[in-house]
């Protein structure tokens, strides 16, 4: 799953509050099946720090995701 951004969305992250408030409006969005399951995501940056995407790498099972 790769998640696109619009501009006003990919803002400059300072802290791991920043990334924090990102993944929690992503993960809230999944179905309630996949919430109990191990998730491996990537956000991509730019050389200052804004965000250039946010992408599932890897859905698991309830303890472990295979990379």
């Amino acid at each position: 799953m790769n998640i696109e951004l619009t501009d006003k969305q990919k803002i400059k992250i300072i802290n791991s509050e920043d990334v924090y408030a990102i993944m929690q409006k992503v993960l809230l969005r999944e179905e309630i099946i996949d919430q109990e399951k191990e998730h491996f995501w990537i956000i991509g940056l730019t050389t200052h720090n804004k965000i250039l995407f946010v992408e599932l790498v890897s859905l698991g099972s309830v303890n472990a995701t295979t990379v």
